[in-house]
C-alpha cells in the first residue's frame, strides 16, 4: 500500500478557504441561533457529525497528519441524551499528534482515546438537570472502550454548566473528572471555557480556551489551551464549524503543538 501523502499547511488553509465562502451561500429555512440552543437536543432529535482534525507538531522533525472524527447522538426524552464517537487517524503522523481529536467540533472533552488507527470509541449519557432557562446545568457520565489495538478502558463524569446572555452570548463551562485505568491510573480534572456570541442570525464564533490538570503516579501537569471557532447554520439542520486550537499555551514545546477542524453537523428533527 502506497504511504499516504502528507498534508501541508497551505492545503489546509486551502480547506478553510474553500468552504467558508461556500457556507454564506444557498441558506433554506433559519436554524435556531446557536447560543439559544438547549444543553440537551430537543426528544426525538438526532445529529450526525462528521468533522476532519489537522495534527500539526511544528517541533523538528515537524509532523502533520488528518484524522476524522464520527459521532452521533440522539435526544432520549427532552431531559436525556445519549452520544456515540470513535476517531480514524490516517497515518503515523496523525497517530502522534492525535489529529481526529481537532475534528471533535466543540465538544473537546477527550480522554483514553488511546494512540491507534481507531479512537477508542466513547459512549455518553447527559441527564439535564436545568433546562430551558438562562442557566442550564446537567449531569453526564462517558465512557472509552478499547478498540481492537488497544486495551485500556476509561471513565468520565462531569457537570456541563451553559449560560444564556439574552440571544447574542452564550458560555458554555463545566467540570469534568475523567478516569483512565492505564498502568498506573491517569486521574484528570478538566474545565473547558467556550464563549459564543452570535454575530447574525447564522453565524456565531467566539474564543475557546479551558483548563485540563493531570495526574500519574509521580506525574502531574497543568495545561491551558486556547483557540476560536466559527459556525456557520447552513440551513436548519446543518451546521459548517470550524476550529483552531493550541491544547498547550503554558510552555514553549506545547506551544508548538496545534491542529485545526472543520466539520458538519446534520440533524434529524
Amino acid at each position: 500500500m502506497p504511504p499516504l501523502p502528507r498534508l501541508r499547511f497551505a492545503h489546509v488553509v486551502g480547506i478553510f478557504s474553500t468552504l467558508v465562502p461556500l457556507s454564506f451561500a444557498g441558506f433554506s429555512a433559519a436554524a435556531p441561533p446557536y447560543v439559544d440552543r438547549s444543553i440537551t437536543m430537543p426528544r426525538h432529535d438526532w445529529a450526525f457529525d462528521v468533522g476532519l482534525g489537522i495534527g500539526i507538531d511544528a517541533r523538528t522533525p515537524s509532523r502533520t497528519g488528518p484524522g476524522f472524527n464520527l459521532e452521533m447522538g440522539v435526544g432520549i426524552t427532552e431531559h436525556v441524551e445519549l452520544g456515540f464517537r470513535t476517531g480514524l487517524r490516517l497515518g503515523d503522523d496523525a497517530r502522534f499528534t492525535g489529529a481526529d481529536s481537532y475534528g471533535r467540533l466543540y465538544d473537546r472533552e477527550t480522554f483514553g482515546t488511546g494512540t491507534g488507527s481507531l479512537a477508542n470509541p466513547e459512549v455518553r449519557v447527559r441527564g439535564a438537570l436545568m433546562r430551558g432557562g438562562p442557566v442550564e446545568l446537567a449531569l453526564e457520565g462517558r465512557a472509552t472502550l478499547p478498540a481492537p489495538d488497544s486495551r485500556w478502558i476509561g471513565f468520565e463524569v462531569g457537570l456541563p454548566l451553559a449560560f444564556h446572555a439574552g440571544h447574542s452570548v452564550r458560555i458554555d463551562t463545566g467540570a469534568y473528572v475523567p478516569v483512565v485505568f492505564y498502568d498506573p491510573t491517569l486521574v484528570g480534572f478538566h474545565v473547558p471555557l467556550n464563549v459564543w456570541f452570535q454575530v447574525t442570525p447564522k453565524v456565531f464564533l467566539g474564543p475557546i480556551t479551558g483548563l485540563r490538570f493531570t495526574h500519574q503516579a509521580d506525574f502531574d501537569r497543568t495545561d491551558f489551551s486556547l483557540g476560536f471557532g466559527l459556525g456557520v447554520a447552513l440551513s436548519r439542520t446543518i451546521d459548517l464549524k470550524t476550529m483552531f486550537l493550541v491544547p498547550r499555551v503554558n510552555d514553549r514545546d506545547g506551544a508548538r503543538d496545534f491542529g485545526l477542524g472543520v466539520g458538519l453537523q446534520f440533524r434529524i428533527e
